[in-house]
């Protein structure tokens, strides 16, 4: 099988859906299992006046998924440009909207800040 290389002789890293979908779900697991850590005062209890790290979900993002994927931003958009990746990068896409969308209407995510991700996405 010939491999598929780029102008400048690098080898591309995705050529087949199956391969984009693999690594954004192993991206989608990493977002899940290392939620950031925010610092919070306790206002009550033993440790009153204390700061404690409090895990909060990790958003799913565009930016996040290419630089796990090692790949650009600019790789990213040109997958919906290639008949293989389209519906791959379309679902991937979903997803990473999904995750935005009911974090913010949970209230884990900044709303106004997700609005404008999401709106900029379609």
């Amino acid at each position: 099988m010939r491999k598929r290389k780029l102008k400048n002789g690098t080898e591309k890293l995705y050529t087949h859906s199956d391969k984009l979908l693999s690594t954004a779900f192993e991206y989608f697991a990493w977002c899940d299992e290392n939620p950031l850590l925010r610092k919070e005062l306790m206002h009550s209890g033993e440790r009153k006046g204390e700061l404690v790290e409090v895990p909060v979900a990790r958003p799913y993002t565009v930016s996040g998924l290419c630089v796990f994927c090692q790949i650009s931003e600019a790789t990213f958009r040109s997958f919906f440009r290639s008949e293989e990746l389209c519906a791959a990068a379309l679902h991937v896409q979903d997803i990473i909207n999904q995750n935005q969308v009911e974090g913010a209407i949970a209230g884990i995510y900044n709303s106004a800040l997700v609005s404008r991700l999401v709106e900029s996405s379609n």
